[in-house]
């Protein structure tokens, strides 16, 4: 039998009630110490004290590595007066597992309050897990195959929004190995929303706040990377956690926390699923939408848009600046850090941090009397994170760009060629970012040329009667993001080539992969179409397989794929080839 003492009542109590649980125990009484036993394994059982303590450790140790919190909330933001209206969820994304510590550590620290956070079965090991359960951390298993451990699991959630305790979960369901938000995981999403359910008309609504967190730099770079390149994931465990007071060499700059406006969910005509899954892609885009550029992607991704990235200082602070101001007109965050009076002072200070972690290199030409900055080609997937961190910003100028130079060369003249070219890049994009809607990306276009020109225009079609003068402004104004896209082009032009090499009906993914880096590393050496050596990573070729599947050249016969089209992959080849070197040529034309 489970001794019930006072402190463990309460949740008991309450799973007990829940309606799932209930109902099973009327039929299988005999499972009530099992269900409980996996509650034991689930509960969280936050202490003020030992959080506290561990603030005054992270104070003497953590913060040595990093620079500090940088925390932003909306306007009139106060989190005990939202407690009283709603059920609290807080939904950030995952970068590293530096995170548990950085947003307890805020949490307490300027809210005092209790917040509960998922956290994976891998962290519940001893001793370690009995700290983590004492700091809030609820684990959670990866696979519900159980069923009383499902409902076990379910009942605890509606324990948790019955005694009205702040919950957090990475929305992601894991850690991003690219830099790149990834698509929600809707379970807990889902039992929250059934669990509010069950409290009746009265209930408070549920509020997810959405929160975009940024680390400057992260402990696992170098784990991710190899990843990226196509060894075996790193099986999660509490190790990796422990190392990061071994990178007392390192500086890891600031870490950057944004809160969101929430989003309130009450009574809901949806069915579960649909409101799940909505709801779960509005928090998604919300915390993209608040992913503020900081000084070490702003610095990745003026960097990285050269296949060197040899660039004096001079050209650094010149493209970067050019950048704020884009982010400025069209509403991007940016970091305090980034304001102009002190922009040049936080890129240097981002720049000695790449330096010091040898990311970055100085190359000094005594003839030309010039220093310039190179990023080691070691680096350039580090580095890379940090990019596709903030990219999603600028999809819509990176297709403006690729659009302009499509008009003056004469292949766009209509309206119907207009909207049809932006729905061809918009689709090559589609398994890389979560993408604005058709309508969503033209009325940015819009913005975008009024932002270029100074005039405002009635639709992005006006543009076809543009002067040359008028066109080349615009092409001006976005050319820092013309190459922005580069290595996504040059992968699915390995993709197509690597289908067409192997001529072949059908294949695997491992032999797609295989053959994918030989050619990725031919190409490099000796092709016309490569430059980015980051180009070849996992994901991203995993992406061009899902974007030939849904333009039908491909169809998936697990474990195999079978190709259905020939002829078009040929045309891709050729095309991609194109859309790359299109790139150079807007940026021989417009000046870099």
């Amino acid at each position: 039998m489970i001794k019930r003492n006072k402190g463990v009542m309460e949740v008991y109590d309450a799973v007990l009630s829940y309606e799932k649980v209930k109902t099973h125990l009327q039929e299988k009484p005999q499972d009530k110490e099992k269900i409980l036993k996996f509650v034991d394994e689930i509960k969280g059982d936050y202490r003020f004290g030992l959080v506290g303590a561990g603030a005054k450790f992270i104070d003497k140790t953590f913060l040595r590595l990093y620079n500090g919190f940088n925390l932003e909330l909306p306007d009139g933001f106060d989190i005990k007066e939202l407690q009283k209206k709603y059920h609290l969820i807080l939904v950030p994304n995952h970068q590293s597992h530096a995170d548990y510590l950085a947003l307890q550590y805020i949490l307490y620290t300027y809210f005092k309050m209790p917040v509960y956070i998922a956290a994976g079965i891998n962290l519940n090991i001893f001793p370690i897990g009995s700290f983590f359960k004492r700091c809030g951390a609820f684990f959670i298993r990866r696979k519900f195959t159980n069923y009383l451990y499902k409902i076990a699991f379910q009942g605890y959630i509606y324990y948790l929004l019955k005694s009205d305790k702040v919950v957090e979960f990475f929305f992601e369901g894991g850690r991003t190995r690219s830099g790149k938000l990834l698509a929600p995981r809707y379970g807990l999403f889902s039992m929250l929303l059934d669990a509010h359910t069950k409290f009746g008309d009265n209930a408070k609504p549920l509020m997810f706040i959405p929160v975009s967190l940024a680390h400057e730099m992260i402990p696992e770079e170098k784990a991710h990377a190899k990843e990226l390149s196509g060894a075996k994931k790193e099986k999660e465990k509490i190790t990796q956690l422990v190392k990061l007071v071994k990178l007392a060499n390192k500086k890891l700059g600031t870490v950057h926390v944004r809160f969101g406006e929430g989003i309130v969910v009450d009574k809901f005509e949806e069915d579960l699923k649909e409101k799940t899954q909505s709801l779960a892609f509005d928090c998604f885009r919300a915390v993209g939408k608040g992913m503020p550029v900081t000084p070490t992607s702003l610095l990745s991704l003026v960097m990285l848009d050269d296949p060197q990235g040899a660039l004096t200082w001079s050209q650094i602070k010149e493209r970067s600046l050019d950048v704020v101001d884009y982010c400025e007109y069209m509403g991007i965050p940016t970091t305090k850090s980034l304001r102009k009076d002190v922009l040049s002072k936080s890129l240097k200070i981002a720049m000695d941090m790449f330096i010091n972690n040898k990311k970055v290199k100085l190359i000094k030409r005594e003839k030309l009397n010039q220093v310039f900055y190179s990023i080691t080609e070691s680096s350039r997937t580090h580095l890379l994170f940090h990019k596709n961190m903030i990219l999603h910003h600028f999809i819509v100028p990176g297709i403006v760009n690729a659009t302009w130079f499509n008009i003056f060369n004469g292949n766009i003249k209509t309206e119907s060629q207009l909207n049809r070219y932006l729905v061809i890049k918009r689709k090559e994009l589609k398994y890389e970012f979560y993408l604005p809607t058709v309508r969503e990306m033209i009325r940015e276009a819009a913005k975008i040329v009024e932002y270029a020109t100074g005039e405002k225009i009635n639709s992005l079609n006006d543009a076809l009667h543009f002067s040359p003068e008028k066109l080349y402004a615009i092409a001006s104004k976005v050319r820092r993001f013309s190459t922005a896209f580069s290595y996504i082009y040059e992968a699915y032009y390995i993709a197509a080539t690597t289908i067409k090499y192997m001529d072949t009906e059908e294949f695997t993914e491992e032999k797609f992969l295989q053959v994918a880096k030989e050619l990725f590393e031919m190409e490099r050496e000796h092709g016309r179409v490569v430059k980015y050596p980051e180009s070849f990573n996992v994901p991203i070729m995993k992406g061009s397989l899902n974007y030939l599947q849904n333009l039908g050249v491909l169809e998936r016969k697990p474990p195999k794929y079978e190709v259905k089209d020939m002829e078009t992959v040929n045309i891709l080849v050729e095309k991609f080839a194109r859309d790359v070197n299109d790139q150079v040529a807007i940026n021989l034309k417009f000046g870099r």
